[in-house]
């Protein structure tokens, strides 16, 4: 099976796990946002222990979806309203 080489794209991160990562943005390559979770997992420690919630082009994603690596990715942190 042929695997198809992904550019990096910029995962923008936000609260906590920015300070965890120790970076507001980290260049990831994932062909699909189930992928791009390992990938985070590896880059930034204790990030698998954390809820946490992806968001691709503005719009939250539940479950997994397809990337090409052109798409705006934001990783978020809960959020406590008030």
């Amino acid at each position: 099976m042929r695997r198809t080489i992904f550019e990096p794209m910029k995962v923008l991160l936000f609260g906590l796990i920015a300070e965890r990562a120790g970076t507001p943005t980290l260049e990831l390559s994932a062909a699909s946002t189930n992928e791009l979770k390992v990938r985070l997992a590896e880059h930034i420690e204790g990030l698998a222990a954390l809820t946490y919630a992806i968001a691709v082009d503005h719009r939250m994603v539940i479950g997994n979806m397809p990337l090409n690596g052109h798409e705006e990715v934001a990783v978020l942190p809960p959020f406590a309203g008030g």
